[in-house]
C-alpha cells in the first residue's frame, strides 16, 4: 500500500529518520538498516524537492543558509568587540592622568568612521552588512593612518584590534559570496520546472529504499520497540491511505467491508444442505 501514499505522507514519514535526533540514533542502532541511512535522506530530499508546497526548497539551499546564518552571528560578534574595544581604549584613555582627551578624540572619531550609524548594521541584511564591510575596507586603504591606530590597540592573545577588523572584513565577503550563491540557485530552483517524469522518479527512488527498510526490518533482532518505532507509522500510514485509496473508487465497498464482501461473493452452503462429494459429480457407474 506504500503507492497510495501522498507526497506530504512521504515526507512527513521519513523527516523523522532524518531530521529527529532520537529516531535517527534508533535507526542508525538497528544494524540491518543503518547502512541504509544515506539514501534514506536522498529519497527524503528528493520527494521534498518535488513536493508543491516545499516551494523548492532543497537540502543546497538549506544548507547555504543555514552557512549564511553562521557567518552572519561571526560578523555580529566581531563588529561588536572592534566597538566596544575602541570605546575600552577611549575610557583607559580619559582615565590617565592626566587624561588623554587627544587620544579619546581620536577613539571617537574611528567609530564614527567604522560605524556611522552605530552598531544598526548589525540588523541590517547580510548583503548590506557585506556592502559595509566592502567600505571599511576601502576606508582603510584610503586612511592608513586609521589601520595604525587600530594596530596600536591590544586584544585577545597577541593580536591587535586591526587583527580582528581584518576577520570582520573576511566574514563580509563571505556573507557576499554566500549571498551570490543563494540568488543564482534560487534562480536555478524557481526556473526548473517540476515534472511528471521527476515526481515519478522521486517517489520511485522513496518506495525503493522504505520498502528495503521495511524489509531488512523484518530479518532485524534488534529490540521491539525499536523496529516498532521505525515501522510503526509507515505501516499505519500505509494502511490508512490504502483504504482512502480503495474508498474513492467509485462503486467501491470501504475497506473495512472487503471481508464481507468476499464472503457473500462466496456464500458457504445452506444449513442442513450437503456439499456435493466427488461421487456425486455424474458418475453413471453409481447408478443402478
Amino acid at each position: 500500500m506504500l503507492k497510495h501514499l501522498n507526497l506530504d505522507e512521504m515526507v512527513a514519514l521519513l523527516s523523522p529518520w532524518v531530521e529527529d535526533p532520537k529516531q535517527r540514533k534508533v535507526f542508525l542502532s538497528i544494524p540491518e538498516i543503518a547502512p541504509l541511512h544515506p539514501r534514506v535522506v536522498e529519497a527524503h530530499e528528493a520527494v521534498i524537492a518535488v513536493q508543491p508546497s516545499s516551494g523548492g526548497t532543497s537540502s543546497e539551499m538549506r544548507a547555504l543558509i543555514a552557512r549564511s546564518n553562521g557567518v552572519d552571528r561571526c560578523h555580529d560578534h566581531l563588529a561588536r568587540a572592534v566597538s566596544y574595544g575602541i570605546d575600552a581604549h577611549r575610557e583607559l584613555c580619559l582615565a590617565e592622568e592626566p587624561a588623554d582627551t587627544a587620544g579619546a578624540a581620536r577613539c571617537d572619531l574611528v567609530q564614527k568612521k567604522l560605524f556611522p550609524s552605530g552598531l544598526s548594521i548589525l540588523n541590517a541584511s547580510p548583503l548590506a552588512e557585506a556592502g559595509n564591510t566592502t567600505r571599511i575596507a576601502r576606508l582603510l586603504e584610503e586612511e592608513p593612518e586609521i589601520a595604525g591606530f587600530l594596530r596600536s590597540i591590544p586584544a585577545r592573545g597577541k593580536a591587535s584590534l586591526l587583527d580582528v577588523v581584518k576577520r570582520w572584513l573576511t566574514t563580509g565577503r563571505e556573507l557576499q559570496a554566500l549571498e551570490r550563491a543563494r540568488t543564482e540557485l534560487q534562480a536555478t530552483e524557481t526556473t526548473t520546472p517540476v515534472t511528471k517524469a521527476t515526481i515519478q522518479s522521486a517517489r520511485s527512488q522513496w518506495f525503493k529504499v522504505v520498502s528495503l527498510v521495511l524489509s531488512n526490518l523484518e530479518m532485524s533482532r534488534a529490540p521491539a520497540r525499536d523496529i516498532e518505532i521505525i515501522r510503526g507509522p509507515v505501516l499505519r500510514a500505509s494502511s490508512r491511505a490504502g483504504k482512502r485509496y480503495v474508498s474513492s473508487k467509485p462503486g467501491a465497498a470501504p475497506a473495512e467491508e472487503d471481508a464481507a464482501v468476499e464472503e457473500e461473493a462466496s456464500p458457504a452452503p445452506a444449513s442442513g444442505e450437503a456439499e456435493p462429494s466427488d461421487d456425486e459429480d455424474g458418475d453413471e457407474s453409481a447408478v443402478s
